[in-house]
């Protein structure tokens, strides 16, 4: 049906509020002109029987977007700013087989969960949050793992087109039924600026996608970008680490970003979030794109509590300094509302307000600390006239336990030009300043004493400013 539509007068301010790689300095995003560097939770659905079963949390009550409304209340009053939604058949998704409750088969998308997308969307931005929304989750088109094939209405069992799930990515039958429901989520959807990013898939190296990874990535990004006007940024994620990432898929253009899990086995997760980075191997800061880490948490099972509350601390300090797009989003989100673990979000919050870490010439450093007879982990962010920099004792971290007086510390913060500068040492854990002190050095390598603290400590370095004409 074809009909002529009315003029259209838009009245008011220019105004554009849309989450956006940013053009200067494409690592990261910008939202409005601003650097915008997400500070984020995972909130992939109402409740975890991962974390349950594994970490011993209650069952949080699944009361649709009430229960997003208490989470983003309390998430958002402790200073994160994203989180992760996905679109699955037992949470928000839009299409699923006829026999589950609400939904109608491949083609038909359920109403009732679209407006509670479109709900949870405005009540997020309502609260200063973005969402990084998947479309689609690995376990819809997997008979392994979280396998949800058996349920799909693209399964031939069920009225769908294909008979085997590998089928999804390459029968014309399927690529347009998906095409169609890209056409659909973008109409409704792609004006929010609620949305910070599209997510083809979760975890899709745990799908059947295999070889056709390359060609379906390109072709479906391809054409969200062609539908999407806004231009909101376009991402698919792997699971395990940063070594799972197909390069090949990460370097396409049609990608704007990329998403990666921090799941790891034998390092401390500040190694394998600056690995994740910069790793001359298998770092994925080569592409120049951003980076961002959407999972983890320990193991793929989790973690004893006292060391996923040292890896949540040190997280996004970690991932700052190592040039990552945001803060990782932590898997285990009933374990930190219920504990009531919030605090790390407000201290890192903090720490960067009023920064900006843009900058062509802006980069990861790697410098020396030592303290109480041992060196520690320390690397910084340093761009032109200031360095963000952290300190972590690698041995608390390792399982949240040890915790000692790190004492008679000193940092050896690199080969600095001349002049006059002040040193900020700021408390990691609370995410307040302890002490600034101003400096007039002389040039070359500058060594500085460090005030005794425990687990973690971050500081800045800043250039005074040029006094103006």
């Amino acid at each position: 049906v074809e009909c002529a539509a009315p003029a259209l007068e838009v009245a008011g301010e220019p105004w554009d509020d849309i989450v956006r790689v940013d053009r200067s300095d494409p690592r990261f995003f910008s939202c409005g002109g601003r650097w915008y560097w997400p500070i984020g939770l995972n909130l992939r659905s109402p409740n975890d029987l991962r974390s349950h079963d594994n970490l011993h949390t209650a069952v949080t009550p699944d009361r649709g977007t009430y229960s997003y409304h208490a989470y983003l209340e309390r998430f958002a009053r402790s200073g994160g700013t994203a989180t992760e939604v996905w679109m699955a058949p037992w949470s928000l998704g839009l299409e699923w087989n006829s026999s589950w409750f609400g939904f109608h088969g491949l083609g038909r998308y359920s109403q009732s969960n679209a407006w509670r997308l479109e709900h949870v969307l405005d009540d997020a931005l309502a609260h200063g949050v973005r969402i990084n929304l998947v479309i689609s989750n690995h376990g819809q088109a997997s008979s392994d793992s979280d396998r949800e094939w058996q349920g799909s209405p693209y399964n031939a069992a069920n009225g769908g087109p294909v008979a085997h799930s590998p089928e999804l990515f390459t029968d014309s039958r399927a690529l347009a039924m998906q095409d169609r429901s890209r056409r659909y989520i973008v109409a409704r959807y792609a004006d929010h600026p609620g949305v910070m990013g599209w997510k083809l898939w979760s975890e899709v190296n745990l799908t059947p996608i295999g070889a056709n990874s390359v060609a379906w990535h390109r072709q479906a990004a391809d054409r969200w970008h062609g539908l999407d006007v806004y231009r909101h940024p376009v991402t698919t994620h792997w699971a395990d680490d940063y070594r799972s990432a197909e390069l090949a898929v990460v370097s396409l253009p049609q990608l704007d970003f990329a998403c990666i899990d921090a799941y790891y086995r034998r390092d401390i997760l500040a190694d394998v979030l600056m690995n994740s980075t910069l790793n001359p191997a298998r770092g994925l800061a080569r592409f120049g794109k951003p980076i961002l880490v959407s999972e983890y948490g320990g193991r793929e099972f989790g973690a004893p509590s006292a060391q996923l509350a040292a890896e949540l601390a040190c997280s996004g300090f970690a991932s700052l300094v190592s040039g990552h797009a945001g803060m990782p989003m932590l898997w285990w989100w009933e374990w930190v509302d219920q504990g009531d673990r919030w605090a790390p979000y407000g201290a890192i919050a903090r720490f960067i307000d009023g920064e900006d870490i843009r900058g062509t010439r802006a980069g990861s450093a790697k410098l020396y600390a030592i303290a109480a007879g041992r060196e520690l982990w320390c690397h910084a962010w340093r761009r032109q006239g200031r360095i963000l920099g952290y300190v972590l004792d690698p041995e608390w971290v390792k399982d949240g336990v040890r915790e000692d007086d790190l004492s008679q510390g000193r940092l050896q913060a690199g080969v600095i030009d001349a002049g006059g500068m002040a040193i900020e040492w700021w408390d990691a854990d609370r995410g307040e300043r302890l002490s600034s002190e101003h400096l007039d050095h002389l040039g070359g390598g500058l060594t500085l004493p460090m005030p005794t603290f425990r687990r973690h400590l971050a500081f800045k370095l800043i250039r005074d400013p040029v006094p103006g004409p």
